[in-house]
């Protein structure tokens, strides 16, 4: 499943169209590099990790864990 949407961008005043969601998180990264905008939800609980390489982009890790 994936899990990062590309959103689509209005250049004219640089606004973004996003709904927000009840009861979740989500987050935006705006890459300056690709002229990309993706959103995602955060894990429920635990981490979500943006990593860049050389001022890019990279990957985005999600390490969940689940409580007891």
């Amino acid at each position: 499943m994936k899990r990062v949407n590309e959103l689509h961008v209005n250049i004219d005043n640089m606004s973004i169209e996003q709904k927000l969601e009840s009861g979740k998180i989500k987050i935006i990264v705006l890459d300056g590099q690709k002229g990309v905008v993706s959103s995602f939800e955060a894990v429920k609980h635990g981490e979500t990790v943006i990593e860049t390489v050389n001022g890019h982009a990279k990957r985005i890790h999600f390490r969940e864990s689940e409580l007891i």
